[in-house]
């Protein structure tokens, strides 16, 4: 059967992965020491189960390159073509199984190969296929992405799974995914609350179920319904890779490189005892135990080159970055272990450096020789807390934002003009960053009417005729605005916010 097990009664979320994006990868890599090729318009990259494709038409519109995903869905696949031919892009997207793209007679050589959130839900069959396919067509220096919940994190929760699948299984009652996870959640709450000796010991298990009753039942029924649910010790996926000649290099998250924070990751302790660990796989094994992380994001490389030192420290700082918040009070990041607070007097310089610039990108090539006071690896720990906290972000070359500009303007007036009548897709593409922007619907429909030439006194009254229309209204600390007036009155504080405040980010952003 087609679907091989996986759930397809209702198909996936419209998320969007930063992950995902060859930008964030290669910068990801960068500040964990790591050499990969320059960005040129000749890569090739690819998405393996692209779910609705919002992730992929994206980076395909704002970064250099070509695409190619596939994802077995066919509404997947539809749905990932129409955002496709508004973007004017040339991804080439299917509804192949992973065994029919590694079978397609014209498929290149890739520079990335990415999978968000798919390792766990196929069966050990179709995860060596995905090994073979990386063994087959990753080049030598490309890049291998790949999340999945992971152990030692899973292992209280794992039973969950069980609690849920069993009486999809054996008792099913409801035909879509909404019916399925209602009962299932229904069935697995009973059963806990019936305190069995596992639940008595576990006793967390009941706050963890009503939790999920608050989830996307589309989402809720793609994590948990499939046939195959493979949760894995990150040794284990890194030895399945090696078949495909890929080391393992570092996380896509940053705040993983940050364990030398004041201990803001680990404690004093632990830091000192994976010290003595020299193999590599190991010492991330244990330090998954220190942090009990249940969901990984890994980047692998096929044929890895360490920088010097030097290298490093020249990459990070003549990488372009953009400003996104300009009121910055002051900056506080939240590791694993504890929340860290950085001092006004390292972090404003930062800021000033880049409002030098003013909306424009601006390295940090010449920061030091201005504040000779300040040592490298402050300013490169700064800004890597900085860009995981969103106050800044890293950029793309002048050239290649300048090659991205128009797809990404075809594809964010087509997602704000479908705000117009759908709440689904919450992000815009920059060129700038090479990534995915969030904005909600109001904000996507003010930007419309902008593009339209409507005044900004008039926004309101716009965005409020495409509402009520559609018999919908605005609510407010949880409570329905009733009134016309009402709903006018609110939506004038929300235009006058995105003008003063969410304008100014897009347009630094590209956006505009």
């Amino acid at each position: 059967m087609w679907t091989d097990g996986y759930f397809t009664e209702g198909t996936y979320t419209y998320g969007y992965y930063r992950e995902l994006s060859p930008v964030w990868q290669r910068f990801c890599l960068l500040v964990n020491g790591y050499e990969v090729p320059a960005p040129d318009r000749n890569n090739v990259h690819c998405e393996l189960g692209f779910g609705q494709g919002i992730s992929v038409n994206i980076h395909a519109a704002t970064a250099q390159g070509t695409f190619i995903g596939t994802d077995f869905n066919p509404s997947h696949a539809l749905h990932a073509n129409l955002l496709c031919k508004a973007s004017g892009t040339n991804a080439k997207l299917y509804d192949l199984s992973f065994a029919e793209l590694m079978d397609e007679p014209d498929m290149p050589m890739l520079d990335s190969i990415s999978m968000h959130g798919v390792w766990t839900w196929i069966s050990h069959e179709n995860q060596k296929k995905v090994v073979e396919f990386i063994r087959r067509y990753l080049k030598p220096g490309g890049i291998f992405y790949n999340s999945y919940n992971c152990f030692p994190g899973w292992a209280q929760h794992h039973p969950i799974r069980e609690l849920l699948t069993m009486p999809d299984i054996y008792i099913r009652s409801g035909n879509n995914a909404a019916a399925r996870v209602t009962n299932a959640l229904a069935f697995a709450k009973e059963a806990v609350t019936a305190n069995p000796l596992y639940a008595e010991r576990n006793a967390d298990l009941l706050e963890r179920l009503k939790d999920l009753q608050t989830k996307n039942p589309n989402y809720l029924a793609h994590e948990y319904l499939n046939r195959d649910w493979n949760v894995m010790y990150f040794t284990e996926v890194a030895e399945m890779l090696k078949e495909a000649k890929l080391d393992y290099a570092c996380t896509a998250s940053l705040l993983d490189t940050l364990d030398d924070v004041e201990s803001m990751n680990l404690p004093q302790e632990a830091t000192a005892f994976l010290s003595t660990i020299s193999h590599p796989l190991l010492r991330e094994e244990l330090r998954d135990y220190y942090i009990n992380r249940q969901f990984r994001k890994d980047l692998y490389v096929k044929g890895t080159r360490r920088l010097t030192p030097a290298q490093q420290l020249k990459g990070i700082l003549s990488t372009r970055y953009i400003l996104l918040v300009m009121d910055l009070k002051h900056l506080e990041c939240s590791g694993y272990y504890r929340k860290i607070d950085f001092k006004s007097e390292l972090v404003e310089p930062v800021v000033a450096w880049l409002k030098a610039g003013g909306n424009k990108p601006k390295d940090f090539t010449g920061y030091l020789a201005a504040h000779p006071e300040t040592a490298p690896e402050v300013v490169c720990s700064l800004l890597k807390v900085m860009v995981e906290q969103g106050v800044i972000a890293p950029c793309q070359s002048e050239e290649a934002v300048q090659e991205a500009k128009p797809a990404c303007d075809r594809l964010n007036r087509y997602l704000c003009q479908r705000a117009l009548a759908a709440d689904e897709i919450f992000y815009l593409a920059s060129p700038v960053t090479g990534s995915g922007v969030t904005l909600n619907r109001i904000a996507q429909m003010v930007l419309h009417f902008m593009w339209q030439g409507v005044k900004e006194n008039a926004l309101p009254k716009e965005v409020w005729k495409t509402l009520d229309s559609q018999g919908q209204f605005l609510l407010k600390d949880g409570k329905k605005l009733e009134t016309e007036k009402e709903n006018l009155a609110e939506l004038k504080l929300q235009v006058k916010g995105f003008t003063e405040q969410t304008l100014p980010v897009l347009t630094r952003l590209g956006i505009l």
